[in-house]
């Protein structure tokens, strides 16, 4: 195998795939990447860990076909240190040439026979998704989905996908959030419901490589196998068994006990509360007044602080908790100048409501 490709290409991709080689395994094969030259001048690079795997593809000047698996880490570190040139490749027995002016490296290499066989996935009824919508649903639940063992399908986001709608929503039983998105119009109708959990670890490499992203991106459901086809890159994970908590019955219908106030600065009035925060003191109450809002904590010897942030409120007087960090995450994640919280009672859920778009958490008590 040989071929010659542009240092900042080589590096760029790498990054792209790197992710599935980063769990610890006790097989090294699944710490490598597998690289093949084409007949055709591409490369195509695949790492998995069985679970994720992704496949993509890159233009180079190919002189000997062949393939070969090198460990991840290392080439990585290589590659990026080099200098912005060209970079021949090729392989001799059992190692690796990196030429790149004159800088030589000699890597050992794995046998790519026991790499973990991958098939492409054909491209057959597939959905369209806008990436810049599958950013913000993936950045507007991911913070939501649960970590415990026992209830393994809130380990993830749930998707569904009929008519023109695509669906995300993840909740750790302590909070949800949900977002609703309009297929492209050139789409056509979804006529039989889709749905299925990514696990969060998967949405996370997935996150990656569409945060930075503005085109099509083409869903495939296979059995046990899904798939998100962007640019010469498939994503490809395994889906979590079981099924998702009927979400709906959770959300309730919109109450006109109402505050609006200034994102940022209930963000910043959070974060100065939540320092008096410890493990036996969590919570932040908020007094909400129609002149205003008061946010407050008080944690036994250590200290209190109080502030009164200027807001609009339509309801009764109400004195609730709630964990900071569960309201600052929603709220840093959205853009809006303004948000508004709707309430229904000292031991109900806050919602924070807009288009498209529900956030709910729990009170804790004070």
């Amino acid at each position: 195998m040989k071929f010659i490709i542009n240092k900042e290409e080589l590096a760029q991709k790498l990054q792209i795939i790197f992710g599935p080689t980063t769990t610890k395994q006790n097989f090294p094969i699944l710490n490598s990447v597998l690289i093949s030259a084409l007949s055709n001048n591409k490369l195509r690079f695949i790492t998995t860990d069985l679970d994720i795997t992704i496949i993509s593809s890159q233009e180079a000047t190919v002189s000997e076909t062949g393939e070969i698996a090198i460990p991840m880490k290392r080439f990585i570190s290589i590659v990026k240190e080099l200098p912005p040139h060209n970079i021949t490749i090729e392989t001799t027995k059992n190692n690796l040439l990196i030429k790149c002016e004159k800088i030589e490296f000699k890597l050992n290499t794995l046998d790519p026979k026991e790499f973990p066989i991958i098939e492409e996935v054909k491209k057959i009824s597939l959905i369209k998704i806008n990436s810049c919508d599958l950013e913000e649903m993936i950045r507007l639940t991911s913070f939501c989905v649960g970590y415990e063992d026992t209830n393994y399908v809130l380990n993830g986001i749930f998707f569904e996908i009929s008519n023109d709608n695509i669906n995300t929503i993840a909740t750790d039983g302590k909070r949800l959030s949900f977002i609703s998105k309009k297929l492209p119009a050139s789409q056509p109708e979804v006529k039989t419901k889709i749905s299925f959990i990514l696990p969060i670890k998967a949405v996370n490499e997935l996150y990656k490589l569409i945060k930075e992203e503005n085109s099509e991106i083409f869903l495939s459901i296979e059995e046990n196998k899904i798939t998100f086809d962007l640019k010469g890159t498939q994503f490809i994970a395994r889906p979590i068994e079981g099924e998702f908590p009927n979400y709906s019955q959770y959300i309730p219908k919109e109450n006109k006990d109402k505050l609006k106030i200034n994102r940022l600065q209930l963000i910043l009035a959070l974060r100065r509360a939540d320092l008096l925060s410890t493990p036996d003191y969590q919570g932040v109450k908020l007094e909400l007044k129609k002149d205003g809002l008061v946010v407050s904590k008080n944690t036994p010897q250590l200290g209190e602080v109080k502030e009164l942030l200027d807001a609009q409120y339509a309801g009764a007087a109400l004195q609730i908790g709630f964990n900071p960090n569960y309201l600052i995450d929603a709220l840093k994640n959205l853009e809006d100048q303004d948000v508004s919280f709707e309430f229904f009672g000292p031991d109900k859920p806050a919602v924070l409501r807009k288009e498209n778009y529900i956030y709910l958490t729990l009170p804790i008590k004070m």
